[in-house]
């Protein structure tokens, strides 16, 4: 929220970066791995495969809820109307999400907002309205102004369509023979694409359109009612939508000219005979002079003037600028050579664009990477649990270590025998009462600063390690073992340790994740308080079990305790069959991580992998699980 966003500005030394406007992920962002675990395409990676784009289904226990529809689809992020309290806030730098749209879209928004950002400094008003209107053109999935401005959560979300909306611009009236009956609220014409939203959907550019007296026409007007070309049955009561305006993409194809001139700039130029030639260049903040290697001489036929220096000078190529003045003098008797004006103009020129694209330098953090594990070659199994039942369930298993999700109220007393550590959310936007109590599984890196009394700590797979450097710096703030990011593949994981040993000169903790239903997302969006129309809170998760459900199988919805809502993978995660290849990589803690399981399929698994780790037999039953990025 914008609040943070201050609170952080103020406390940390540090330029800030923002969304502004674009594609917004539903889950809190480098928390999701959907479509990593089920595409193989890392979201963390810039290779997300959009699985909350889907539809699915709400199911509660065993029930259906609703039709299907785009449950986890985002809307847009636009912040136009609210540039101004971004910049109050101190925010350094604006960015707009563009991966994969067309130019127009780069274009529509970067003026958009730059012209808001410009109206804020000079204290002008601009036309919200008009600017808006643009963008629903080039693309929308319908607005929300984000978390960063305290949008609700149910509203965040577009659960009828996932791709570009357009603009209204009309209504079915009827159908016959490939010709829809549509009375327009805008003009269309040859070119236009359009949508048709109903009973069944329908889009296509605009090619042929007649009126009723049948005269072909190839632009109909705002109130009109006319036939349009539709090659599939539409309904009466469908509504029309414009999907691309061609007018607004021919305005806009200027400003995607390598020869469209943005910057102003001054320059001034001195020719006299028996001096070099100078050209000093302003953008109004930076300011360039180049001379010259050799002094001008006399002009033999004919001299240089004002105005053909001005000419020669005002060659400004694919730069971004243009001379809103150029002033020329000169004594009117001498001789430029054309190599002379052109190399003095090109520097110029370059040195005036490395003044403003000239990076700050950076500030070096010196930091010596050291080793601070206390290698222990124990094997160990642990578990982590999502219920007070579970907790019970697997104190009884026996098994080493057990970490309890804190939405468990838990006295550590009540297991003796057995270190059992909270887990702490993923999420925390409010560090106020946040305290490590003793010791603990961390699941951000928060966790890990505000140890203050440096009880020893355990690092969630979420802390996301993937390389031995980030494994030595986390090893120097109590962190006594490590679990490595479900991201890595086998040969990442299989030659962690050993690539550790050769930097660091001894081992890594590890511990590795081998069975669980994977949390695939945690998002401040809940599909089911938007079902229901109801605010954060509501509690329904509580009270039964809800699951999203698509073609793959039923995801559970698990709230965190803050009313983040988790998203599980269906099939689970079983890496039973790779255990001694994981203790050949010197991993020596093995976690089942357990969310919806009962008592009978907990000691299913729990029973099965002892015998694995002890090189017996084992049965475990299973009718579908994965291995996730390890089989890669």
């Amino acid at each position: 929220s914008l609040d943070v966003i201050k609170a952080i500005k103020k406390t940390v030394d540090i330029e800030l970066e923002v969304f502004i406007h674009g594609a917004l992920c539903v889950s809190f962002s480098g928390n999701c791995l959907i479509s990593s675990i089920l595409n193989k395409r890392s979201g963390n990676r810039g290779e997300c495969a959009y699985n909350c784009r889907l539809p699915y289904k709400l199911i509660k226990d065993k029930t259906v809820i609703g039709e299907e529809s785009y449950l986890m689809s985002a809307k847009d992020l636009m912040t136009i109307e609210y540039i101004d309290q971004l910049i109050e806030a101190g925010i350094d730098s604006f960015k707009i999400e563009g991966r994969m749209r067309k130019k127009e879209y780069v274009t529509q928004t970067t003026m958009a907002y730059s012209q808001a950002i410009d109206a804020y400094y000079e204290d002008k008003q601009i036309d919200f309205k008009t600017e808006i209107d643009k963008l629903k053109r080039v693309f929308n999935r319908d607005y929300t102004k984000g978390y960063m401005l305290k949008e609700v959560p149910k509203d965040l979300n577009n659960d009828f369509r996932p791709n570009h909306m357009g603009v209204p611009m009309g209504k079915v009236l009827g159908y016959e023979k490939n010709l829809a009956w549509v009375q327009l609220s805008e003009d269309l014409k040859n070119g236009d694409g359009f949508r048709i939203v109903g009973q069944h959907d329908y889009g296509n550019m605009v090619t042929f359109m007649k009126r009723k007296n049948n005269t072909i026409i190839k632009q109909a007007f705002k109130g009109e009612t006319i036939y349009l070309e539709v090659k599939e049955t539409v309904y009466p009561g469908s509504i029309l939508y414009k999907t691309l305006d061609s007018d607004l993409e021919k305005d806009l194809v200027m400003y995607q000219s390598t020869s469209f001139k943005v910057v102003p700039i001054t320059g001034i130029a001195s020719a006299f005979v028996g001096k070099p030639f100078t050209l000093s260049l302003s953008d109004g903040e930076n300011t360039i002079e180049v001379s010259s290697d050799i002094p001008l001489e006399y002009a033999m036929n004919q001299p240089a003037t004002d105005a053909s220096i001005a000419t020669g000078l005002s060659k400004l190529g694919g730069t971004p600028f243009y001379f809103d003045e150029l002033t020329a003098y000169t004594d009117g008797c001498c001789f430029i050579p054309v190599k002379t004006l052109n190399e003095v103009r090109r520097i110029a020129l370059e040195e005036l664009i490395a003044l403003r694209i000239q990076i700050k330098t950076p500030r070096i953090l010196s930091y010596t990477l050291n080793n601070g594990f206390e290698y222990n070659p124990q094997f160990k199994l642990t578990a982590r649990v999502h219920t007070l039942e579970q907790l019970n369930v697997a104190y009884r298993l026996g098994l080493d270590e057990i970490y309890y999700e804190d939405i468990v109220e838990v006295n550590p007393s009540d297991y003796p025998n057995t270190t059992v550590r909270p887990v702490t959310k993923r999420i925390i936007e409010d560090i106020q009462g946040f305290e490590i109590k003793g010791p603990t599984m961390v699941s951000e890196l928060g966790g890990i600063h505000q140890n203050q009394k440096r009880y020893p700590l355990v690092t969630d797979e979420f802390i996301n390690i993937t390389n031995i450097h980030t494994a030595a710096l986390i090893s120097n703030y109590r962190v006594e073992r490590i679990s490595l990011s479900s991201e890595l593949d086998q040969d990442h994981v299989l030659n962690f340790s050993e690539r550790y040993f050769k930097r660091y000169g001894t081992y890594p903790n590890l511990e590795m994740v081998v069975y669980g239903h994977k949390d695939l997302m945690i998002s401040k969006y809940c599909p089911v308080a938007k079902t229901f129309g109801y605010k954060p809170n509501c509690k329904l998760c509580f009270k039964d079990q809800y699951y999203l459900q698509d073609h793959i199988g039923k995801y559970a919805l698990l709230n965190d305790g803050h009313c983040n809502m988790r998203v599980m993978d269906p099939t689970p995660l079983l890496l039973i069959d790779h255990l001694e290849a994981l203790k050949k990589a010197r991993i020596h803690t093995f976690r089942l991580d357990f969310t919806t399981e009962t008592e009978k399929e907990m000691k299913s698994i729990v029973y099965a992998f002892k015998l694995a780790l002890e090189k017996k037999p084992y049965r475990i039953e299973l009718s579908r699980f994965r291995m996730g990025r390890f089989e890669q």
